[in-house]
């Protein structure tokens, strides 16, 4: 369905050995069940792969038209079980702060709300992959909860723990930006469990490796921390980069009409998605698609392209991303490790066949 092969290089090998394959094929995420099938309809995302999880909700519509994705289909990563939070639960906030803090839930949602669309996607999702989902979120602005506790000059870093033992760590601007959020409702629900309730982190332009869930211990340091996946060679800064995906009409289908049509989903890092291009065969021109973008530069664009029909014969047709910075998605030379996704996310282009009539 592309023009890769399975070739992989000294480099890469050298790296696996130097971390150890095994250790880095556990960041692949759950494989959901199905792509969107178009333009208008959400994509199926399998909550847990391994437990058979199947999509049983309608896809939802935000009033913009961008498709949400129900909870129970919304992709979910973790190091493993989801863990149990005790009844009792707070979050604890230490390290270079003037006061240190101790909230409930409680305590938390009584501070002023923000609701927003927002989409994530695994660092491990393959070309054209199908692991990202968008949903409505509901919580607090990160620096608002700093705010309280005070931030000391000297501070540099966030370290976050969680309880199922996973860590990670993010820049103090990035901790501070308008758009970072610690959640505990999704699609006007009390979060999941297997999404992180009771609170669980939401930064902008970030892959998911660097969203924990289960949160339960934030410590303002002075020097970066190494999480979990990093110290397995993922990336540390784990932007997302661009992506794009062709949902209809699906790989192999004959083209039998004077027109033809062809749509999906882009999504980019927080710069936001500047167009979506398609081409076919030699790539020498490519061609804008309509675009229909959510509220922010943080969800999901529906993408739209119809021309004339190719000549007679199987074309492979491509789909190109490029982001607000001019990064593009490249076309892909070879096959690397995890479908090209290690160490830090995939930005080849998506193809697919048609077969003109």
């Amino acid at each position: 369905m592309s023009d890769q092969h399975t070739k992989m290089t000294r480099r890469e090998m050298l790296r696996l050995a130097a971390i150890g394959l095994g250790s880095a094929i556990l960041a692949a995420c759950q494989r959901a069940v199905e792509p969107l099938a178009g333009a208008t309809t959400a994509p199926s995302q399998g909550a847990t792969r391994s437990q058979g999880a199947t999509p049983t909700t309608a896809p939802q519509k935000s009033a913009g038209g961008i498709p949400i994705t129900p909870n129970q289909d919304f992709y979910s990563v973790s190091i493993g079980a989801s863990p149990g939070v005790p009844a009792n639960w707070k979050l604890t906030i230490t390290g270079l702060v003037d006061t240190p803090l101790t909230l409930s839930l409680d305590e938390i949602r009584a501070m002023p709300a923000v609701t927003e669309m927002r989409s994530l996607m695994c660092i491990s999702n393959p070309v054209g992959g199908d692991l990202t989902g968008n949903a409505i979120w509901k919580g607090v602005r990160f620096k608002d909860l700093l705010a309280q506790a005070g931030v000391k000059s000297n501070a540099r870093f966030f370290k976050f723990e969680s309880f199922d033992g996973f860590s990670t760590s993010i820049p103090l601007e990035l901790g501070m930006d308008n758009a970072s959020l610690l959640v505990y409702e999704m699609n006007g629900a009390p979060l999941p469990r297997d999404h992180g309730a009771p609170l669980r982190c939401l930064w902008p332009g970030r892959y998911g490796m660097k969203q924990p869930k289960w949160v339960q211990t934030i410590t303002l340091v002075d020097q970066e921390y190494i999480g979990f996946w990093e110290k397995q060679g993922w990336s540390d800064d784990a932007r997302i980069k661009p992506f794009s995906r062709i949902d209809t009409p699906k790989d192999l289908a004959p083209i039998t009409g004077a027109a033809f049509t062809l749509s999906g989903i882009a999504f980019t890092d927080e710069s936001g998605l500047a167009q979506l291009d398609i081409s076919w065969d030699d790539t020498n021109q490519w061609l804008p698609a309509e675009l229909t973008r959510g509220p922010s530069p943080y969800t999901w664009t529906l993408w739209q392209w119809t021309g004339n029909a190719l000549p007679p014969g199987r074309h492979t047709l491509y789909a190109r991303a490029t982001d607000q910075r001019g990064s593009k998605q490249t076309r892909g030379q070879a096959i690397n490790l995890l479908g090209g996704t290690f160490p830090d996310g995939e930005e080849q282009m998506h193809s697919i066949v048609l077969d003109f009539k």
